[in-house]
């Protein structure tokens, strides 16, 4: 049985890290964005979950379209931080043990419990739905959405999440040896960090012509591939703090030049119809246009990413109750949100009321009623808490909340 001898500024054997309130504030926020982003598609012309209002609002597409663009890396980036400081070296099978405990009970209850009444609310709302929610329930494993019942909507990010674990095992053990070692270094000067944007277009030149993407684990190689990538990344980050540092020194460049990918893939690939980016001119794709479109993607993506994760480093050392608080309320509001905001547009969408006002409705309803969930059921529960991630009673680390996220 093996364990892994994680690294703390190079140094083997040191002891774990601390938790940072920077990392903390950006898992957050990252988590945070997904109630705004998923009341958003439903003002797109099309989109899943398939609750959508019958006017289109290009503000709200722009905003859905610049955040796909790192929002996801964003989350996994975060997740692999917070991988990092769960592993504490843990045995490999004490390891897998906790993250089947963390992701794959949440995973299963989610997709029995918290998912099936937003399909029915969606083909409800398509006039698809077969009856009563009894009906709809009782033939759950009739087929797999959207032509079915059964899905995982958001929760395919938590199973890819322990996929991720689990198959990372070895690659944290030579991320946290010597010869990496020297990689980070190099890394971490000058302006190296912007080279990772390169190992990310290798991944995305081949694969993403032959898998645009679709999050069933088949058909989703180059997403997997690239979100796999930026886990990595920020495992890498925790292991070495001076990748951080570099993040911090790099902040202003990377959102310089992220403002400017973001402004040529908005001025040469938007398309407002499809309400996303795409190389192709009346279906037709050249080789050099698909090219120029992967490389603005990948480091549009990383200088955002380093943007993020730089300027949390600057304004966001500020630990206190509230993110003691709203750290170990992540998961579950993670888990929650999207039933809840289907819910809410279910009910708002067929209103004669302004976008706007739609859209604070079903924004402000799903964070309102998600944290009185959270704090009036789910976290005094001792049966509920394991459902949503959490442990039965909260470890504690002086006092900062330990693994408290989707981590």
């Amino acid at each position: 049985m093996t364990t892994i001898v994680l690294r703390d500024s190079g140094a083997s054997g040191a002891p774990s890290p601390a938790r940072r309130a920077d990392l903390d504030w950006l898992r957050v926020i990252a988590f945070g964005l997904l109630i705004y982003f998923h009341a958003a598609v439903v003002f797109l012309p099309q989109g899943i979950p398939m609750v959508i209002n019958p006017q289109a609002s290009p503000t709200l597409q722009v905003f859905v379209a610049f955040l796909q663009e790192f929002r996801l890396g964003l989350l996994f980036m975060v997740s692999g931080m917070g991988v990092r400081f769960a592993l504490r070296r843990r045995s490999r099978n004490e390891f897998f043990a906790e993250r089947g405990r963390r992701l794959l009970i949440p995973l299963v209850f989610g997709m029995l419990v918290l998912v099936p009444p937003m399909v029915y609310l969606e083909k409800l709302f398509i006039g698809d739905a077969p009856g009563t929610f009894i009906d709809f329930y009782s033939n759950l494993f009739s087929g797999v959405y959207p032509n079915g019942n059964l899905s995982w909507h958001h929760f395919w990010f938590v199973a890819y999440l322990f996929i991720y674990c689990i198959c990372s095992w070895r690659v944290f053990s030579w991320i946290s040896g010597s010869r990496f070692a020297q990689w980070a270094g190099w890394l971490a000067n000058g302006y190296h960090l912007f080279c990772f944007a390169a190992v990310l277009l290798c991944a995305e030149l081949p694969l993403r012509a032959m898998f645009p993407g679709f999050r069933d684990l088949i058909h989703d190689w180059a997403s997997f591939s690239h979100w796999w990538l930026l886990f990595l990344a920020g495992f890498s980050f925790i292991t070495y703090p001076e990748l951080l540092k570099s993040c911090r020194r790099l902040r202003r460049p990377a959102l310089l030049l992220g403002l400017l990918c973001t402004a040529l893939l908005f001025g040469h690939f938007f398309s407002f119809s499809a309400a996303s980016f795409s190389p192709a001119h009346d279906g037709q794709v050249s080789v050099l246009e698909y090219v120029v479109f992967c490389v603005l993607r990948m480091l549009n993506a990383w200088c955002w990413l380093l943007a993020c994760v730089g300027y949390a480093g600057r304004y966001l050392q500020k630990p206190g109750p509230l993110l003691t608080y709203l750290t170990q309320a992540v998961y579950p509001l993670f888990c929650l949100h999207l039933t809840i905001s289907v819910t809410l547009s279910f009910l708002l969408v067929p209103l004669a009321l302004p976008v706007a006002v739609k859209y604070v409705l079903i924004t402000s309803g799903t964070i309102v009623l998600s944290l009185l969930i959270y704090h009036l059921l789910i976290r005094p529960s001792v049966l509920l808490r394991p459902l949503f991630g959490l442990t039965p009673r909260q470890l504690t680390d002086g006092g900062t909340p330990r693994d408290a996220q989707a981590s």
